[in-house]
């Protein structure tokens, strides 16, 4: 008989129930594969703290992290290896991530995330010993999670952190000594239409100290090179005109000083330094294909077909909320700062998101057509879910924002299901994708409406190729501030098979 242990730290209901799945999924994995349950169990599960008196990989993992920081290890760790480099928006739970791939199909070999974000799920796959792959459309998220992965290639290798501390040095020099001449020169990569506009968000100063640190960087080349220019990304709001703590763009006050730019980087970087000191510690990864992440639009079936490592597939994934937030307006000073797209793009990037709330008037009319004769085909129950809020707005005058929810969301669910049909085309019988999105809620006071957004894209999978087999509940914390008034709690895995 086996002895499992639980964690050193309380879960939610929801992960205690996750983790009883996903140790019954692997105890039959391995004994139908004529694996080592014991062996098993200990590499790949997520909420279990030892099997049979050893620690799990997972909790060594955990321990390496709060070990290095001097935290507590009675609080479950979400920021371990590489998965702390980056203050991405929306980050996805890692640990929800491993226990939902072990527990929807424990016998993949190839995982892809359509919507990758900042490579959270592409990291854990690559712990569990898949092929990976992701796709997203952000060029801030694409490139955040091809350096994540890259990294974590590394898992295992010695030398990182002194490669690192000595690059570091050289870049907290070369900032001092540009933000001191005051006098910003541009890499060559960067555009004279990109120069004049940054030169509008930074004082000329922070702008030398940021592009003599990032020369520096790119010089080096080799992969802690790249991890401090994400360190260096995590900073390039807090040294610009541009208020830090608002997701909508908006203009500091006027008597803001700018702080040594270098000391900023510091403190970036001690966190990147930290992630490259686990990495070291950790077990070497099995061998698997290189890999990819592709910039591009998990609607497009040409790309999700590229994309594909070979092996039983699985999708896990993490999309946008419908009218989700902008976090490519947000982080547009870092997407141009690194040459990842010009900022006269940045617009046209953000409006082609799936969950996107920017269009223009002319894409605005085009879709209001769309969803009149409801061209793209969407079930008829997402169909009376927006007539119904359109006559809640409708009895409540409500303002052009609220009044063009319903046709955003019809370009939401058509997006999605662009997705969907692009997986299914390439995946086989009986593979199958999981969906974590969460419910929000429209409309004002006593007429607000749900979006029941896992609901509907189930719904939605049955027209476009896959089985919607179920949904795995999951509490979430409390949201506050800008998120609070339409936030709903609560998320859901769409579990989804792909049709025989």
């Amino acid at each position: 008989m086996v002895t499992v242990e639980p964690s050193g730290y309380s879960l939610f209901e929801y992960e205690t129930r996750l983790s009883q799945r996903e140790l019954v999924e692997l105890a039959a994995f391995a004994d139908e594969s004529s694996l080592n349950r014991v062996k098993t169990l200990r590499d790949r599960a997520t909420y279990v703290g030892a099997v049979d008196g050893k620690p799990t990989r997972q909790a060594a993992v955990e321990l390496a992290h709060h070990a290095e920081r001097g935290s507590r290890a009675t609080r479950q760790a979400t920021r371990y290896l590489v998965h702390g480099l980056h203050e991405y928006k929306g980050k996805f739970n890692p640990q929800m991530a491993r226990a939902l791939i072990n527990t929807v199909d424990p016998y993949a070999r190839t995982l892809l995330d359509p919507f990758c974000g900042s490579g959270t799920t592409l990291i854990e796959g690559m712990r569990l010993g898949l092929s990976v792959a992701g796709i997203d459309d952000n060029p801030l998220a694409a490139w955040i999670s091809e350096i994540k992965v890259e990294a974590q290639r590394l898992a295992g290798t010695p030398g990182l952190v002194a490669h690192f501390d000595d690059l570091t040095d050289s870049v907290r020099t070369a900032m001092k000594e540009a933000q001191s001449a005051g006098v910003a020169i541009a890499p060559s990569h960067v555009p004279v239409a990109d120069v004049d506009y940054l030169a509008r968000w930074f004082p000329e100063p922070v702008l030398a100290a940021l592009w003599a640190g990032l020369d520096v960087c790119r010089a080096d080349g080799g992969t802690p090179a790249r991890v401090a220019e994400v360190c260096l990304s995590n900073v390039v709001r807090d040294v610009s005109w541009q208020l830090p703590e608002d997701l909508r763009v908006r203009r500091r006050a006027e008597g803001w000083d700018p702080p040594n730019v270098a000391e900023v980087f510091a403190a970036s970087a001690d966190r990147g330094r930290l992630a490259l000191s686990e990495l070291e510690q950790a077990t070497k990864l099995a061998r698997t294909v290189k890999p990819v992440v592709v910039r591009g639009s998990s609607r497009d079936a040409a790309i999700v077909g590229s994309a594909w490592r070979s092996g039983r597939r699985i999708v896990v994934t993490s999309p946008p909320y419908a009218t989700a937030l902008p976090y490519v307006d947000t982080d547009r000073l870092s997407i141009v700062l690194f040459g990842l797209s010009s900022h006269s793009e940045i617009r046209q990037v953000d409006q082609r998101l799936t969950g996107s709330r920017e269009w223009k008037t002319s894409d605005a009319k085009v879709w209001a057509e769309a969803r009149s004769s409801n061209s793209s085909g969407l079930p008829r129950r997402i169909l009376r879910l927006l007539d119904s809020i359109e006559a809640k707005n409708d009895a409540t005058g409500a303002g052009f924002r609220r009044a063009a929810v319903p046709t955003l969301l019809y370009r939401y669910f058509t997006h999605m299901g662009e997705t969907l049909s692009a997986l299914s085309e390439s995946m086989s019988p009986g593979e199958r994708v999981v969906m974590v999105v969460g419910a929000n809620r429209t409309g004002s006071g006593d007429h607000q409406t749900v979006i029941p957004t896992p609901k509907l894209i189930g719904e939605l999978s049955r027209s476009r190729g896959f089985t919607f087999d179920e949904e795995i509940p999951f509490e979430t914390w409390a949201r506050y501030g800008m998120h609070s008034r339409n936030a709903v709690n609560s998320e859901h895995a769409v579990v989804m098979t792909v049709a025989g």
